[in-house]
C-alpha cells in the first residue's frame, strides 16, 4: 500500500542532513568540508571568517561564492 505524504513533512523530516549555518573554526573536518565545497583553501576560508564571521552566507558572499 502507497502512503502519500506533503512536500513540507518529508523535507522537515530531513534537517539533520543540512550542514550547519556557521563554520567551526575549532573543527578542522568543518573548515576543510567548507573549503572543499566553496573550492578555496582553508587558509581562506580562516581570512574570511575573519573579516566577516562564521556565517556561512557571510563567508559565501565575501568570497563571491
Amino acid at each position: 500500500m502507497l502512503r502519500l505524504v506533503t512536500v513540507a513533512s518529508v523535507l522537515s523530516s530531513n534537517l539533520g542532513a543540512r550542514p550547519a549555518p556557521v563554520i567551526d573554526t575549532t573543527d578542522d573536518a568543518s573548515t576543510g568540508y567548507w573549503a572543499y565545497r566553496l573550492s578555496v583553501s582553508p587558509q581562506d576560508i580562516a581570512a574570511a571568517i575573519d573579516e566577516v564571521g562564521p556565517s556561512v552566507a557571510a563567508v559565501r558572499r565575501h568570497l563571491g561564492k
